[in-house]
């Protein structure tokens, strides 16, 4: 059981340091260069892990495509948290994206025809608190309350891909058992919606690596790798209503961060803390629940 949890706290910070480099890396960059080195990365770690555990026999070209589907979501979930992160900063956006399992159930209710448990409403209740709390937040910057509200948006939006990722996940890996080919198959959809989509962005949109960042993306996208594999290594060795309260306490991290590093540009305040505790259990209550 305590190696169970201590991959869930390695889950939760690796999660947060991923997120802490990113929000450095694009100061200098752009948010689908934040996205395409981490698709990147994935298959450059799951692709040989994949390859060497190939099994024709076992895989199913549906659960393949439903992978694919996974990844597309999953870069434009990342690359709208990445355009978050430059609007109303770090932990507001990693907060706000932690009510992605809430999503998650409520999808799968619709489409898979789960039923909620009292666990779920109670993780609701927990979370519409949190951001409420957010919401009526006021950020002592020059902006209007108008325009921040506007550009809560990005990380909303971002909590409903990764929310629909989720479910597409949980239902390609019934189908395609290899957990690292299913994940480096997710990266060629995350890749393949760049490609589609690059041509269509802006010059100052496009792909801007430099000294000042490309190490920030690296670290970014690895500490984002591993908190994948160690969130599955937990959940291989603890039960999820012990894990899961654990993994989602990744917004705390992020908040020590953000007071550490990015204190002067996003104006942390109480509010902001009691929104992110809130969040973070009502997260851990709804994971829990599809346990």
């Amino acid at each position: 059981m305590f190696a169970a949890q201590s991959f869930a706290i390695l889950a939760a910070l690796a999660w947060a340091i991923g997120d802490s480099s990113a929000r450095v890396a694009l100061r200098t960059s752009t948010p689908v260069t934040g996205t395409l080195t981490l698709g990147l990365v994935s298959l450059a770690v799951w692709g040989p892990v994949a390859w060497g555990a190939f099994d024709r026999g076992e895989i199913q070209v549906r659960g393949l495509l439903i992978f694919v589907v996974s990844g597309v979501t999953l870069g434009l979930a990342r690359n709208l948290l990445n355009m978050s992160f430059g609007r109303i900063g770090l932990a507001r956006s990693t907060t706000i994206v932690s009510s992605s399992p809430l999503i998650a159930v409520l999808v799968a209710a619709i489409f898979l025809g789960e039923a909620p448990s009292s666990l779920i409403y109670l993780g609701t209740l927990s979370i519409m608190g949190g951001i409420i709390f957010l919401a009526q937040e006021r950020r002592s910057t020059a902006r209007a309350w108008g325009a921040v509200r506007h550009d809560f948006l990005f990380a909303a939006l971002s909590a409903l891909a990764f929310g629909i990722t989720a479910v597409l996940r949980k239902a390609g890996v019934s189908l395609v058992p290899s957990l690292s080919l299913g994940l480096s198959t997710a990266a060629l959809g995350t890749l393949g919606l760049i490609a589609v989509c690059y041509p269509l962005l802006p010059r100052t949109e496009r792909v801007q690596f430099s000294r000042k960042n490309f190490g920030y993306f690296l670290i970014s996208a690895f500490f984002s790798t591993l908190s994948h594999f160690a969130f599955f290594a937990a959940l291989q060795r603890g039960p999820l209503f012990t894990v899961a309260p654990l993994v989602y306490t990744s917004p705390l991290f992020v908040l020590v961060f953000s007071w550490l590093w990015f204190r002067q540009t996003e104006g942390l305040s109480f509010r902001l803390a009691v929104g992110v505790v809130l969040i973070c259990a009502g997260a851990a209550l709804v994971a829990m629940s599809q346990g």
